[in-house]
């Protein structure tokens, strides 16, 4: 499932927060599914779905969408004066938990923000958003920057690739079949994907230059860590089970954290700015 959070503000003279909010907005999440279902929650942040060893949250969220014209950029804060802005969050979950984890955000008040600037906000409208139609082959473009890394042996911190890296395209796909794994291990799909397909008949193909994104996680504490995604549009060819869950999973890696949410580029479905 995914739906649209409208989230409203009473300040008069706007609001300012960190540049770096993707973590602290996780956390609100999580505490917002946490005052609805503990365990489901507690499973989420602390095991997640699992396949091969790897554990996978299986959801994300967009960046912020802000109306144009009523955003600045100070340092690392980011001042808003639009009264309402919105944010899309994506679930791969079962069907009948849909209705449930969407109404716990309804007219849910929050603050987002860390000991330098705070604003508080009010979730005034839920929209569940309709589903696009998978096919084998779709246009997609990042709503939040999109994350893929691997691991350098003897290299403690991981490497980030940028989209066209000999390696990108085998590790987005890696970690795509992966989550599917995971999903299906759960339970949450019916169907399996067909045996016979070919890792070589599924591609990745960039529509635009890739635009660097940098995220402070755990920003001012000790546990600070920057991690390197990218914004670009792009066009995937897979089985449609598999474009399925990117699209509620998300694409990447770290989705829980807000990357890898992406909208299909067609009229039926509303991109952000």
């Amino acid at each position: 499932m995914r739906f649209r959070l409208t989230l409203s503000t009473s300040s008069v003279r706007g609001i300012t927060i960190p540049l770096n909010y993707q973590y602290p907005l996780s956390a609100w999440i999580y505490k917002t599914i946490h005052s609805g279902d503990h365990a489901f929650a507690g499973f989420l942040h602390e095991k997640g779905f699992e396949t091969g060893g790897k554990s996978f949250k299986l959801f994300t969220f967009s960046m912020l969408d802000i109306p144009h014209g009523k955003f600045t950029i100070q340092g690392d804060r980011l001042h808003i004066t639009a009264s309402e802005i919105s944010l899309d969050i994506s679930f791969l979950v079962p069907q009948a938990m849909q209705h449930f984890i969407s109404g716990l955000f309804n007219n849910q008040r929050f603050r987002l923000g860390d000991h330098n600037s705070q604003a508080d906000f009010l979730v005034s409208h839920v929209e569940m958003l309709a589903p696009p139609s998978f096919t084998e082959k779709m246009k997609f473009k990042t709503l939040s920057p999109l994350l893929v890394s691997h691991h350098i042996e003897g290299v403690r911190t991981a490497a980030y690739l940028r989209p066209g890296h000999d390696e990108y395209e085998r590790l987005f796909f890696d970690n795509l079949t992966a989550k599917f794994a995971a999903a299906l291990q759960a339970g949450l799909h019916v169907n399996k994907l067909d045996a016979d397909v070919a890792p070589e008949t599924m591609q990745l193909k960039l529509t635009t230059d890739p635009k660097t994104k940098g995220i402070l996680i755990k920003a001012d504490t000790p546990q600070q860590t920057k991690i390197i995604g990218y914004l670009f549009e792009f066009e995937i060819t897979a089985p449609p089970l598999l474009i399925y869950t990117g699209y509620y999973a998300g694409f990447g890696e770290k989705n829980s954290l807000g990357l890898g949410c992406c909208a299909p580029l067609s009229p039926q479905h509303h991109t952000s700015t």
